[in-house]
């Protein structure tokens, strides 16, 4: 059954521009952020599940430093998310619901730009032009959440999960900029599947795109989109129809407040789905950043 992978879908299709951005050495940022999510979600047409449904409010808790690594800019952060919602539809003809409320799967990013972005200091930053950029990250996502095997929805998958990615940033002249990030994740088994069961996933390859225009110093704004395909999954060796082809589009805007406050906000919504979570998320989010 492929719902126990529901609350994680929309974070396998996530939308996030100026993630390889430089940041100044012994940068500092806390960020408090909520999303809704709500929308259906499309599955093997061979099991007896139909009419699923999920709306989810998390609520996360992110932090990250910026630090110079090898004479580059590279940053670290950690991301706890909690979940409060409801999954429902109907198995094998009889209407059931699920609410979910606890810990989602922690994730550990590192990030190092690769070109174009040498470790600075915020001072050494002032008026500097950035060319093109050319990041790397690796997202570790651990399964420290909630789950329970008895159940066939969960908030956690159970499972390690990472993702090395390549990302790059090609200013545009006139405050406008595009990038493009490419990676794919590589998931362990969960061996606790149905308590007795073990599943397993193919790799998910992601591609994001995003078109930024510069306001200023003080905001920018983004068109979003993304497309993620493979992951098929397999139950105790038996292949799963669960082959993933998606995209989703989505719009991002940031606004800095001054001394170190910002907020951004964000929508996306999905736009084809082979396999998996159908979403619209609206999101909010409020950043504190400071230097050593």
């Amino acid at each position: 059954m492929y719902l126990v992978f529901v609350p994680s879908l929309a974070g396998a299709q996530s939308l996030e521009p100026r993630l390889y951005l430089p940041l100044p050495t012994g940068w500092n940022a806390i960020v408090a952020s909520y999303s809704y999510s709500y929308g259906g979600v499309v599955l093997d047409g061979t099991l007896p599940i139909e009419d699923v449904n999920v709306s989810t409010n998390t609520g996360t808790v992110a932090f990250a430093r910026a630090f110079g690594l090898f004479g580059r800019s590279a940053q670290v952060q950690a991301v706890v998310p909690y979940v409060k919602g409801t999954v429902d539809g109907t198995v094998a003809g009889q209407d059931t619901a699920r609410h979910l409320n606890g810990l989602a799967d922690p994730q550990l990013r590192l990030a190092l730009n690769l070109a174009g972005g040498p470790a600075r200091r915020r001072e050494e930053l002032a008026g500097v032009r950035f060319g093109t950029i050319v990041g790397g990250s690796l997202v570790v996502t651990t399964p420290l959440g909630e789950y329970d095997p008895d159940r066939l929805v969960n908030i956690s998958a159970h499972r390690f999960a990472v993702k090395p990615e390549v990302g790059v940033i090609q200013p545009m002249g006139r405050g406008w900029a595009l990038e493009g990030y490419a990676g794919v994740w590589l998931f362990g088994d969960n061996t606790e599947y149905h308590r007795t069961s073990t599943l397993s996933q193919d790799p998910l390859w992601t591609f994001q795109a995003h078109v930024v225009h510069l306001f200023g110093r003080r905001a920018w704004l983004a068109l979003d989109g993304t497309f993620v395909s493979g992951g098929t999954t397999s139950v105790d060796g038996v292949t799963q129809n669960t082959f993933q082809r998606n995209s989703r589009f989505g719009a991002t805007g940031s606004w800095f407040l001054g001394g170190g406050h910002a907020v951004k906000g964000s929508f996306s919504s999905g736009v084809f789905t082979r396999v998996g979570g159908e979403f619209d998320v609206f999101a909010v989010s409020y950043q504190y950043g400071w230097a050593d």
